[in-house]
C-alpha cells in the first residue's frame, strides 16, 4: 500500500478544513512488533475512550497539539459526530486508519502518538450513515465510481450477492492472501515450521506500510512474525521476504495469472519516476518469461523513496485477481489466528470468528472478509473497486463494505 497514516494537529468533521493544525510531525519510530502493537493499542484505547465517554482527557494530548486545539473543541466534534451517528459501539483498526461504529453509521478516524505517546494529531473525517438493508449497502457499492465487483460466499457453496464476480481487478496488498497459502502448504507438508527463524535480508525491504523496513537487516524473525506482520498490518517487507522464502514454485498454484509475481519492492520502483524507463519496457513485454527477466534487474536497483511515487492510477502493474478468487484464498487460511489479529471494519463482536485482509493503492480498494456467525453460517464478503482516472472514494467504499459487514451478522 502506498498510503499509510500520516500525523494530524487538526480536527475536522464536515471538511477537510482543519479547526487548527501545526507542522506534520514525524512518525514514531518502532524497535519491535511489541512496540508498534503497544503504539496501536494505545491509540485505540484513546480513541474508544473518547467516543465511550465524549471526553478527551488534556493529559493524553501534547503540548503542540493543545496550543492548536483545546480538548473542549475535541469533546464538541464527538458530540457533533453521535448527534449524526447516534450511540457509540466499537473502534477497528486497519493499517491505514481507525474505524469507529455507531448505531447509525461509521467514521473514519487518524490519530498520531509522538514519541512520549501523547496525541499530537487527530482527526475526525465525515460521519458515514449506514444503510437500512444489506440491498442498500450494495447498491451504495455499486455507485462507488470506477469498476466494481464483489461476492458474497455462503460456506463456501452457493453465492448470496454478486456483482461481476469473476472479472480480474487490481486489489493491491490483499494478494498477500496467496503468499499466506503458499506458506501454509509448506507448513503444512512439515517442509518449514512458523517457528524456523529466518534473518531479515536488507535487499526485502519495501516501502511503508509496515515496520519492518526500520529494523536491522539481520534481525531473526520466525516466519510467524512475517506472517504475522504482513497481514495484520499489511507489511510490505514482511510479504517480500515471504515470497523470497517460499519461492516462485510454491507461489504458482495461487498466483493465477500474476506471473511472474511481483514483489511489492518491484511494483514500488516499476511506479516510480526513477522507474519510468523500466516501467515503459516492462509494459510492453508480453512473455511472462521476458517481464522475469526484466524484473531482474530491477531488482538491482535502489527502492525510491515515498515523494517519488507516481500520484496516478496504474492498474497494470498490480496484482490481479477475482472476488471470488481472494474468497477461496481466504477461505484456506481463515482459521490461522493471524488472520483476525485486525478484523477491518467488521465487529468481531457481532461474529463468532472474523478473518480479514485487504488492500489499496492510487485507484485501487480491496476489502475481503470471512466471517462465522452466531448461528454457525461461513461467510465470505469480498468487494473490489478500480479506477483508472482517479483515486477510489476509499471512504464511501468503505463505509458502504462496513455497512454491508453488519448485516451479514444475521444470515
Amino acid at each position: 500500500m502506498i498510503s499509510a497514516i500520516l500525523a494530524f494537529a487538526m480536527i475536522s468533521l464536515a471538511s477537510p478544513t482543519a479547526v487548527a493544525q501545526s507542522p506534520v510531525p514525524a512518525p514514531v519510530a518502532s524497535s519491535s512488533p511489541a512496540s508498534a502493537q503497544s503504539a496501536i493499542d494505545l491509540e485505540r484505547s484513546r480513541i474508544d475512550t473518547m467516543l465511550r465517554t465524549g471526553h478527551a482527557d488534556v493529559s493524553w494530548f501534547a503540548a503542540a497539539f493543545l496550543a492548536e486545539v483545546s480538548t473542549a473543541e475535541v469533546n464538541a466534534a464527538i458530540a457533533s459526530l453521535t448527534a449524526k451517528l447516534g450511540t457509540y459501539q466499537s473502534v477497528a483498526f486497519t493499517p491505514t486508519k481507525f474505524i469507529a461504529h455507531f448505531a447509525k453509521g461509521t467514521d473514519d478516524v487518524l490519530i498520531h502518538l509522538d514519541a512520549d505517546m501523547k496525541i499530537d494529531g487527530l482527526l475526525f473525517k465525515s460521519p458515514q450513515v449506514s444503510a437500512s438493508s444489506l440491498d442498500e449497502a450494495l447498491t451504495t457499492l455499486r455507485r462507488v465510481t470506477g469498476t466494481v465487483s464483489y461476492v458474497i460466499v455462503e460456506n463456501g457453496r452457493s453465492e448470496r450477492a454478486a456483482l461481476n464476480p469473476s472479472e480480474l481487478l487490481a486489489v493491491g496488498s490483499a494478494f498477500k492472501l496467496a503468499v499466506l497459502n503458499a506458506l501454509l502448504d509448506e507448513v503444512r507438508s512439515g517442509f518449514r515450521h512458523w517457528s524456523d527463524v529466518v534473518p531479515l535480508a536488507q535487499r526485502w525491504k519495501s516501502l511503508p506500510s509496515g515496520v519492518l523496513r526500520t529494523w536491522p537487516a539481520g534481525t531473526p524473525l520466525t516466519l510467524a512474525t512475517y506472517a504475522a506482520e504482513m497481514i495484520s498490518i499489511s507489511d510490505n517487507t514482511a510479504a517480500d521476504a515471504l515470497v523470497r522464502i517460499v519461492g516462485p514454485a510454491a507461489l504458482k498454484r495461487y498466483a493465477g495469472s500474476n506471473e511472474p509475481f511481483l514483489t511489492t519492492r518491484e511494483m514500488f520502483i516499476l511506479k516510480s519516476d526513477e522507474g519510468a524507463s523500466s516501467r515503459g519496457m516492462y509494459l510492453t513485454v508480453d512473455s511472462p518469461s521476458g517481464r522475469a527477466a526484466l524484473l531482474r534487474r530491477i531488482d538491482t536497483m535502489p527502492l525510491p523513496g515515498i515523494e517519488q511515487m507516481m500520484n496516478a492510477p496504474n492498474l497494470a502493474i498490480e496484482w490481479h485477481y477475482s472476488v471470488r478468487d481472494l474468497c477461496k484464498l481466504v477461505e484456506r487460511v481463515a482459521a490461522l489466528p493471524l488472520m483476525s489479529i485486525n478484523p477491518g471494519v467488521s465487529d468481531p463482536a457481532d461474529f463468532k470468528h472474523v478473518a480479514y485482509k485487504g488492500g489499496s493503492d492510487v485507484g485501487v480498494i480491496n476489502l475481503t472478509t470471512m466471517v462465522t456467525t452466531r448461528r454457525g453460517t461461513k461467510l465470505c464478503f469480498s468487494a473490489t473497486g478500480n479506477d483508472s482516472a482517479h483515486d477510489v472514494n476509499e471512504s464511501a467504499f468503505e463505509s458502504a463494505y462496513g455497512a454491508a459487514v453488519r448485516y451479514l451478522k444475521d444470515l
